[in-house]
């Protein structure tokens, strides 16, 4: 009932009251007998009262009941707003469990809320895969069937169905699932075969990985995305890479060069495809073409990886004339001879040619000396020759250059610190992406001399399509609502 009405009934039984009782002539007047029948009569003022309550009583009662179904509606709505507040967090906990790990208190949660809501779909998804993770495949089948039965169209919970029969050793009719979600739903098929690619690709799974690789591609090339198949040409040519290093594997380095020419062919800037192709040529007894390539590699990219790669060779080879020969040519032919020198000073300091390092270090300080590495290897140098004033002059510059970077290198595409170089980011699965880090060393790569290069493929494994040997998500902010997972989606 709302303000303005309570205060029209109070006007109008003021003015009643007045009328009735307020004059001594409407007092006559309202005592005078109103005649109802031949036998039957009132006073007026009950017959004026009966009448003014029979026009009140029923728009005051149909207000108050009106709104006390509203008070009663909304407590109803507060009190199941807390209940789904409560359900979420609690299977948001659940969730937290199952990606901790703690498979054992997850599935508790869960069955709690299972009691709770036997039907709840995310929750029946998401128990399913604790009790798969938990070796309790047959438990795993059974609520997954069960949802599959409420929620016929769901391609989620095909994909988990498939999953739990794989994990029973029932590999058919897996496969079987998975085609008929190719077949009925062409474009969640799409993103399965995906799915599937990436699981393979973080797993090293390579041969298999190009299977569905190549599904992808055709899927793609019949609906006529071109640019979506172009996307998929990088993956495409990690996957290939990928293929050569397998052939170095099985000791056929001649087929493995074949093929590392060919990415080099395509992209001159592939990084890794130079360094295993110099590799292929080793195991082949062809030192110096490895070498020539990793030189041409170099020319083509500045990159310090061909430097390095050809240090270590020497120096594993006990030729260490031959890397200062190497370093002090590709002196003359670089454009920018900062990343050379400074490797061949770091050369002369490993070989304990302490003056030789001084003498070429010393030389391009001006242009390194925003680089704490710089003022640390000469620290370093200045220790061994017992110049320790010096050393510790070095090393406070060091520190005032915000200190000596801790990981060497860093993905370019996600940011990942490693201690090695590698040819693939076992982050992000990009290949191409590892370099120096520069950013650390407030040294800009171009500063130096380095070409920018393509980063190829990468993955992005959604938190279901976890590998089985255990590696965890990358994040917990994706399916941790029960409404993350939707029936009618995959």
């Amino acid at each position: 009932m709302q303000i303005r009405t309570y205060v029209g009934i109070l006007l109008g039984v003021l003015i009643v009251v007045y009328v009735s009782f307020l004059t001594p002539l409407n007092i006559d007047l309202l005592v005078l007998p109103f005649q109802l029948g031949s036998q039957l009569s009132m006073p007026l003022y009950a017959v004026l009262l009966a009448v003014f309550l029979a026009g009140l009583l029923p728009p005051v009662t149909a207000l108050l009941v009106s709104s006390l179904k509203q008070d009663l509606s909304q407590r109803r709505q507060r009190r199941r707003s807390r209940e789904a507040d409560s359900f979420d967090h609690r299977f948001r906990r659940a969730v937290d469990f199952h990606v901790d790990g703690q498979f054992g208190k997850a599935s508790a949660a869960l069955s709690s809320l299972l009691t709770e809501r036997p039907e709840h779909f995310a929750t029946m998804l998401r128990a399913g895969q604790v009790q798969r993770h938990q070796g309790k495949t047959e438990e795993a089948l059974e609520i997954h069937r069960r949802a599959s039965v409420l929620y016929p169209r769901s391609v989620a919970l095909l994909y988990q169905l498939a999953e739990d029969y794989d994990a029973t050793g029932d590999v058919q009719v897996a496969d079987e699932i998975r085609n008929r979600i190719l077949r009925d739903f062409p474009t969640h098929g799409l993103d399965v075969m995906r799915l599937r690619r990436d699981q393979c690709m973080a797993s090293g799974k390579w041969d298999e990985a190009v299977r569905w690789h190549d599904k992808v591609s055709t899927l793609l090339g019949d609906a006529g995305d071109t640019s979506a198949v172009e996307r998929e040409r990088t993956i495409s040519q990690g996957l290939t890479y990928q293929s050569g290093v397998e052939l170095l594997e099985k000791d056929r380095p001649d087929e493995a060069a074949a093929v590392f020419q060919g990415l080099l062919d395509q992209e001159p800037r592939f990084i890794p495809a130079g360094i295993m192709l110099g590799e292929a040529e080793l195991l082949q007894d062809n030192e110096d073409a490895a070498l020539d390539e990793w030189r041409r590699g170099f020319k083509r990219t500045g990159s310090p990886v061909y430097l390095q790669r050809m240090e270590d060779h020497y120096i594993e080879a006990e030729q260490p004339a031959r890397a200062i020969e190497t370093l002090r040519s590709l002196l003359g032919q670089a454009e920018d001879d900062l990343l050379v020198r400074f490797f061949l000073g770091r050369l002369y300091y490993r070989l304990e040619m302490h003056d030789e390092a001084l003498k070429v270090l010393e030389a391009i300080g001006e242009r390194l000396d925003v680089s704490p590495t710089y003022h640390f290897l000469l620290g370093r140098i200045r220790q061994r020759r017992n110049d320790q004033l010096g050393a510790v002059a070095r090393y406070l510059t060091c520190l005032k250059r915000l200190g000596v970077s801790v990981a060497s290198y860093v993905c370019q595409a996600c940011g990942a610190e490693s201690a090695e170089w590698q040819d693939r980011c076992e982050a992000c699965g990009s290949w191409n992406s590892v370099e120096l880090a520069f950013q650390e060393e407030q040294l800009k790569a171009e500063e130096i001399g380095v070409v920018t290069a393509p980063v190829w493929g990468g993955y992005s494994l959604r938190e279901d399509g976890v590998p089985e040997d255990g590696a965890r998500e990358q994040g917990r902010s994706e399916a941790t609502s029960p409404e993350a997972s939707s029936p009618d989606g995959s």
